[in-house]
């Protein structure tokens, strides 16, 4: 019985991925009603977007069908609905209002899809007034710290969750608005802040190193999942210095070296994925991690 219903599961998730491949690849990503035919059949009977997603977990497996499909819908609101999913953040709702402090009103009101033509009509107008300044406030509706954290979790430039045309281009600006972690580059200073982390939760922290000497700075993006630390290279098209740099932090331990893909074609971030220290679990690789042996940059 339990095989016939995996069987069926497993149909149901090939259904759902052709679906988005046929949207960003056929329908009219400016037609509000293509939009919320996609998105739709997603809520439960209150209208709630609560049903589970599994097919975008599949899709995370090629980050260039993750592109197209989210620049495909131009509504900025309802590509947050597809971002702010467990599936792309990592976290549901509940967990990001009782670990994180996020208000479960801000979290509803940054998926709004009601009215949607209305809503980028404001965005739009928002963004243009803005244009001259910083891109990254367009949305004055959210605090930027909000902003810059839904950006960390998900991997994406802030663009993506404010324009609907976003560049193609990638930005650490997220971390300087976090400024959750920062450290003087030293690998027993890091080492320190890894093997305090709590191996037993699910936490990412961005951490800014800064090297006193050349005044250069690593952006990192730490995730670590119940055991597992995945440390991965943010800064923009990274040096021959800052890869070094960033290897050179975990000489003598024992971990896998390998490449994170991003939305964004011409950026692949080096990673590191390792044990915590306290740790008996197996470790578990990042879906989008490519094993590579390292070498120099």
């Amino acid at each position: 019985m339990r095989k016939k219903r995996n069987k069926i599961e497993l149909s149901d998730i090939i259904v759902a991925l052709t679906r988005i491949r046929s949207f960003f690849t056929k329908a009219d990503s400016t037609d509000p009603t293509a939009i919320k035919n996609l998105i739709e059949y997603k809520r439960d009977l209150k209208g709630r977007f609560t049903y589970k997603w599994t097919e975008l977990l599949f899709l995370r497996m090629d980050l260039n069908e993750v592109r197209a499909f989210l620049l495909h819908i131009k509504f900025v609101a309802a590509r947050r609905v597809v971002i702010m999913r467990e599936e792309i953040l990592g976290f549901n709702k509940y967990e990001l209002n009782t670990r994180f402090r996020i208000n479960n009103d801000q979290m509803t009101n940054f998926t709004n899809v009601d009215n949607l033509q209305a809503q980028e009509v404001k965005a739009s107008s928002q963004y243009q007034q803005l244009s001259g300044e910083r891109q990254i406030v367009a949305d004055i509706n959210y605090p930027i710290e909000f902003l810059a954290f839904i950006s960390l979790l998900s991997r994406l430039p802030l663009q993506w969750l404010l324009v609907p045309e976003p560049d193609l281009t990638w930005n650490t600006e997220h971390f300087v608005y976090l400024n959750d972690v920062s450290l003087h580059y030293s690998k027993q200073e890091f080492s320190a802040f890894l093997n305090g982390l709590d191996h037993n939760t699910h936490d990412v922290r961005a951490v800014t190193l800064t090297d006193l000497i050349t005044k250069t700075k690593l952006y990192l993006r730490v995730e670590h999942l119940f055991g597992t630390l995945s440390i991965e290279l943010c800064n923009t098209y990274a040096s021959n210095q800052e890869y070094e740099m960033f290897i050179g932090l975990f000489q003598g331990e024992r971990y896998c070296y390998g490449l994170m893909p991003t939305v964004i074609p011409s950026q692949i971030n080096h990673t590191v994925v390792m044990r915590h220290v306290l740790s008996k679990r197996p470790v578990c690789y990042p879906i989008e991690f490519i094993v590579k042996p390292p070498s120099l940059y």
